[in-house]
């Protein structure tokens, strides 16, 4: 593939949460997506997404920047999270 000026490399990361129990759910998606709690003080929590320049595009899918890819991979396998991902090049 001819590179083209101005095109950036994605991967656009699909996964499922099903296979997981209730918690393990809930503790995926707090440290993926980063979480936002007030009580009487807000708590906040950025997710491997925030910390990587990633941006969530629908429910379990995610666009991340082709050079921090490694992290989530590495997310997915330790966790035993069924996953997969395209290779994108597109305008930011």
């Amino acid at each position: 593939m001819q590179k083209i000026p101005d095109l950036k490399h994605f991967y656009l990361f699909t996964y499922s949460l099903s296979p997981l129990a209730q918690k393990a759910k809930v503790k995926t998606v707090r440290e993926l997506l980063g979480y936002k709690n007030k009580k009487q003080k807000l708590y906040e929590h950025d997710g491997l997404l925030q910390e990587h320049s990633g941006e969530k595009i629908a429910q379990n899918v995610m666009l991340i920047p082709a050079e921090k890819a490694v992290p989530f991979v590495d997310y997915f396998r330790e966790n035993k999270i069924p996953y997969a991902f395209k290779e994108v090049w597109m305008k930011e």
